[in-house]
Order: structure tokens, then C-alpha cells, then sequence
């Protein structure tokens, strides 16, 4: 027999279940429901749908609308994501990259026509063709017998600061150079002047320079600002006629 509390299984005999001690011999009224799970099996599916008024109601999708009272229902698609990583994505805000700046391209600054560093006069007049336009900062008259000319004219090679300042001074020599002694010309950046060292070049022209026996001409010549490594310095002579 079974016990009526637990179900347990007991001889027809005993007076108490041998799993959960009942007392058997007490029996419980017939109008009490047992406490025993129902040992009925569901019985099988009917292949045959069932009319709707029959039908259970099947639960809500949280990812579903719920109805609205007399409006017909439309299918819904399943909006819930197909998985974590794809929801991820979707509301990841993740930084976007600055944009790389664009290197310009470097131009190769020209070559000169003739030898630089020059190595005679000639060779120094050659560069003449290659001046730059520039513009007249100032022109002082030092001591009587020293002329200091400034010019100003945009950044280049060291050959066309040579080219540059030798063209203005020949327009010098030209104006009023035999009253002077030495004739100095010095570059600057345009809008960059300096009051005490040129910063483009400079050319120092002596005149009637007496070595020896002989009486030269004499030309000196700086790059840059003078003092920088990569400057270039020059002398170079020639004979009075």
C-alpha cells in the first residue's frame, strides 16, 4: 500500500510508513484531497488545432508591443539582438580617430649653374643671374669711408644669398662707390631686420686693399647669420686695373 502523506510504498501490513513514520492505520476522510502529486500523464497533443476560443494564450515577448484593444494584430519581427556582441556594437560610442595631418611635400630647393662655393670672381659673377628681388631697408654712411647697405628678401639657399647680395652690390658700385673705402651689404629675412648681425647673408667689398707689392680688390663673403654651422665663408681678390 502507499502512505497517503508521501507516497511512499509499504506492505499491506504496516501501521506506519516506513519512509516518513505515518500512522496507516488512520485513514483520511473521502472528502479530503490527497496530498499526492497527481501521477496522471498529460495526454497527448491533438494533432487537430484548436478552435481560438480554446486556444491558451501564449506569453508576451518583452521585445513585442503590447496590444492596443480593437486593433488587429500585426506580426511583429523579433527586434531582440541575435546576440551580446551585435548589442555591443550597437551602442558602443567608441572615439574616432583624429584625422592625420597631411605632410606638404618638400620641394628641393634649386642646384646653382656655376661651382658654389665660388672660386674666383668670375665665377661669383656668374651667380648675378640667380638674384632675388629684394627691397631697400636702409643705406648709412659710416665714418666717411664706410657705406652699410641693408636688404630684405625671403629665405634661400646660401648660393642665391651670394647671387643676391653681389647684384646689389654692383648697383652700388655703380651709384657713388668710389667715394667710399669698403661697401658692406647685408641680407635679412623680409620684416626681419636685425639691428646688430645680418641674418641672410653679407658681402664686404674693400677697395684698393694693398698686399705686398700688389693692390687688390677684396671681397668677403658670409652666408646665414655668420655664426651657424652650415655657413659658408669666402674671400676672394682681384687685381686693380
Amino acid at each position: 500500500m502507499r502512505c497517503p502523506a508521501c507516497g511512499g510504498l509499504n506492505t499491506d501490513t504496516a501501521t506506519y510508513c516506513r519512509s516518513c513514520g505515518r500512522d496507516l492505520t488512520v485513514r483520511p476522510p473521502q472528502n479530503q484531497k490527497s496530498s499526492l502529486p497527481s501521477l496522471q500523464q498529460s495526454s497527448p497533443r491533438s494533432p487537430y488545432p484548436l478552435p481560438p476560443s480554446q486556444q491558451q494564450p501564449q506569453p508576451r515577448s518583452p521585445y513585442q508591443p503590447a496590444p492596443v484593444p480593437g486593433q488587429a494584430r500585426s506580426p511583429v519581427q523579433n527586434l531582440a539582438p541575435q546576440n551580446a556582441a551585435q548589442s555591443r556594437r550597437r551602442v558602443s560610442n567608441a572615439p574616432v580617430a583624429p584625422p592625420q595631418p597631411v605632410t606638404p611635400a618638400v620641394t628641393a630647393p634649386p642646384e646653382p649653374s656655376v661651382p658654389f662655393p665660388p672660386q674666383t670672381v668670375a665665377n661669383l659673377q656668374a651667380l648675378i643671374d640667380s638674384a632675388l628681388t629684394y627691397s631697400l631697408l636702409s643705406d648709412d654712411e659710416i665714418y666717411g669711408h664706410k657705406r652699410v647697405v641693408r636688404v630684405g628678401y625671403r629665405m634661400c639657399p646660401a648660393w642665391q644669398q651670394v647671387a643676391t647680395l653681389y647684384k646689389v652690390l654692383q648697383e652700388c658700385k655703380e651709384d657713388r662707390a668710389s667715394k667710399f673705402d669698403t661697401v658692406i651689404v647685408q641680407g635679412f629675412f623680409d620684416s626681419n631686420e636685425s639691428l646688430y648681425n645680418f641674418t641672410n647673408g653679407q658681402i664686404t667689398y674693400d677697395r684698393g686693399v694693398r698686399l705686398g707689392s700688389q693692390t687688390l680688390n677684396r671681397y668677403q663673403i658670409e652666408t646665414g647669420n655668420g655664426f651657424s654651422s652650415d655657413s659658408i665663408r669666402v674671400v676672394l681678390s682681384e687685381a686693380v686695373r
